[in-house]
């Protein structure tokens, strides 16, 4: 299955029969794909599509993303055809709607995040330490550079910080030495029970925790000093927002296809427009992502050259952004997204499963045991300890 990005402004796209076609003034001929084939469409920029396509995209459950191409605007998803499981979406607005349910599910989502933004800062460390100890004409890149041992401390500070905070939301049964009786009970017996104001200000507290020393090892030329978006001020921000909102398209995608609804999320609070069971979603997998960013990065594969710097003058006077990620870093992004895009795309699908699994469990009559796993990996693959 193909993921296709169309990045050339101008181009044409329509569809023939069970065909799309791709035309611009530069090509040779068109470029023709079969709707079959193909699993995503991603638009990032100003192109001319036919309705007819939109209807063979959504019958081909071909996924329609397009971001926004001027200063003001998001992104737009086309998902395809909905499931018809009805009674999946009356189960998820049912747990969410009950405060024990809500926070044991958000109370998950949050230690894992914690539990994976510790993590990241330890393989980044990792790779620092391997990279200053090989000779100096090996080393790859400059962006260890300027990290000092007090910051290298204030890591491994920091670690045990976002694991402390993780260590909050770890689950106990306090009544019984066993697990509950019955699936339904593992909402209203566990315990620490959290309101989701207070889920909200501990993940606040953590992402401040992590994004502090997460910087620190980007070169300083990259101006990367902490998380900013709406718009983003420097390269590393600019491409962060960017895979954030191509990975909650993918989670859009997975919830849509197994028949949630996206917009009726657990830790982020229903809000008109946003979809909010989606960005929940996205929290089991932002930490692979800022990771993956780090080495765009430390491998050269995106520059200071691939951006553009808009000076003060020019942002006060709205007309540029303050940094923009130019055509040349686009095809570099997009090229180098593709690649890990398979395995984002199918952890979201196990995800959306795994919680459709869970709670069918807990609301059916059924005696089960319940199980805690809730976590950024395949079922496949062994869950690490939380």
């Amino acid at each position: 299955m193909q993921n296709i990005v169309i990045d050339k402004k101008g181009s044409q796209i329509y569809s023939q029969r069970n065909l799309l076609i791709i035309q611009h003034p530069s090509f040779g001929k068109p470029l023709i794909v079969p709707l079959s084939q193909i699993q995503s469409l991603t638009i990032t920029t100003q192109v001319d599509l036919s309705s007819n396509l939109l209807t063979r995209l959504s019958e081909n459950n071909v996924s329609l993303c397009v971001l926004p191409t001027g200063r003001t605007g998001e992104a737009c998803f086309l998902l395809g055809s909905w499931h018809a499981a009805i009674e999946r979406r009356i189960q998820q607005y049912d747990v969410i709607h009950q405060s024990s349910s809500r926070s044991y599910w958000a109370s998950v989502l949050v230690r894992v995040k914690l539990h994976q933004q510790a993590n990241v800062l330890i393989k980044l460390k990792q790779h620092y330490t391997a990279a200053t100890t090989q000779p100096s004409d090996t080393i790859g890149n400059h962006t260890h550079s300027a990290i000092t041992e007090s910051q290298l401390t204030e890591t491994d500070e920091a670690v045990q910080k976002l694991k402390s905070l993780r260590d909050k939301f770890r689950k106990h049964y306090p009544a019984a030495a066993v697990s509950p009786s019955h699936p339904s009970r593992v909402y209203t017996d566990h315990t620490p029970q959290y309101q989701i104001t207070s889920l909200l200000g501990t993940e606040g507290i953590g992402s401040a925790i992590y994004f502090k020393c997460y910087q620190q090892f980007f070169a300083d030329d990259l101006q990367f000093c902490t998380r900013n978006r709406r718009p983003p001020k420097d390269p590393v921000n600019v491409v962060l927002s960017l895979s954030y909102t191509l990975l909650q398209h993918l989670y859009q995608q997975a919830l849509y296809s197994v028949g949630f609804d996206p917009y009726y999320g657990m830790l982020h609070s229903p809000s008109y427009g946003r979809q909010s069971l989606a960005c929940d979603f996205v929290e089991l997998q932002r930490s692979t992502v800022d990771f993956w960013v780090w080495t765009l990065f430390d491998q050269d594969i995106l520059v200071l050259e691939d951006f553009s710097l808009s000076s003060d003058s020019d942002i006060t006077n709205g007309s540029s952004y303050p940094c923009e990620l130019l055509k040349s870093g686009r095809s570099k992004f997009y090229k180098a997204f593709s690649a890990i895009r398979p395995i984002l795309s199918k952890h979201a699908l196990s995800h959306a499963w795994l919680w459709q699994n869970r709670i069918q469990r807990y609301h059916s009559d059924k005696a089960a045991p319940p199980s805690l796993s809730f976590v950024s990996h395949h079922p496949e693959s062994s869950h690490p300890s939380l």
